[in-house]
């Protein structure tokens, strides 16, 4: 009887209806799955991100030398409050900034200012149009001096904003900044002029707001008083991941970050802020950046 041979052979065997079937359903299944991606932010991340605050920064100044006019960046406080991943605590952070300079006229006499407020008001630049540039996703300017790379946790912090010019005005003096700065934005234009200043009747005192910011004068200084140089941190948003927000030379799950809070010798140059560190010199009105990490 002839048998006929059969084929074990070596070549892959294809697919079932039914296998193919149930892998395709899978896949839509997982399609399906919404996986959280984790922000991972470098040292590039955080140079891109600081660029547009620097470059406003060296714009005030230049305008300020360039029309002998005191020129200010004005910050924008986040409308909300975050939670401080690494403080345990709720703070106010700056979300944005943009470029205002001060009309050499005094305000109308028919408007009534407290005390404690600039005599004159402040009025976007041309590049700016009075439009806050907010800054990067993920990233603000903290409300607390920088602290150095060896440093503990810092000390001097300044992170809620009251809303009262006195009160705030205690806590941003040692950023450089001024308070009670009078911008409307419903004026401006291309350049300054000896007689500028809002015609009485366009003035319309709804149109005011108060901000904090760096003031240039008009030779280009940082006007502030105290110390020979000011900075803030550009850093992610307080409430992402501490590791986000930390450089350490361990591993995050031997993170000790009550040692670092405390300023306990072994957590010395272990651990720090991720962030670029923004410079203002008062003499000169120069502006430096640089890594908070070493």
């Amino acid at each position: 009887m002839r048998r006929e041979a059969r084929h074990s052979g070596g070549g892959a065997a294809g697919f079932s209806l039914v296998e193919l079937i149930v892998v395709l359903a899978v896949i839509g299944i997982l399609a399906g799955i919404s996986i959280p991606v984790v922000r991972m932010f470098s040292q590039n991340d955080l140079q891109r991100g600081v660029r547009p605050l620097t470059s406003m920064l060296r714009a005030a100044r230049v305008y300020a030398a360039t029309f002998n006019v005191n020129t200010a960046v004005v910050y924008e406080i986040a409308p909300f409050p975050v939670d401080d991943t690494i403080l345990g605590q709720t703070v106010r952070v700056l979300s944005g900034a943009t470029v205002v300079y001060q009309l050499p006229n005094p305000i109308p006499s028919t408007i009534q200012y407290p005390d404690n407020l600039r005599a004159r008001y402040y009025v976007p630049t041309p590049q700016y149009g009075g439009e806050f540039q907010p800054f990067e996703p993920g990233f603000c300017v903290l409300l607390q001096e920088p602290p150095s790379p060896y440093d503990a946790f810092p000390k001097n912090l300044a992170h809620d904003m009251t809303g009262d010019p006195l009160e705030d005005f205690k806590k941003v003096t040692i950023l450089g900044m001024q308070t009670g700065i009078a911008v409307y934005r419903g004026y401006y234009r291309p350049d300054p002029r000896p007689d500028d200043g809002i015609p009485e009747e366009e003035f319309d005192p709804a149109g005011v707001e108060y901000f904090v910011g760096h003031i240039f004068d008009g030779k280009g200084a940082l006007l502030a008083e105290g110390k020979q140089r000011f900075s803030i941190l550009f850093a992610p948003m307080p409430d992402e991941p501490r590791e986000e927000r930390m450089w350490t030379t361990r591993t995050f799950e031997d993170l000790d970050l009550n040692a670092w809070k405390e300023g306990l010798p072994q957590a010395q140059g272990t651990m720090g802020y991720q962030g670029q560190e923004v410079t203002i010199y008062r003499s000169t009105g120069r502006i430096k950046t640089g890594s908070l990490q070493p």
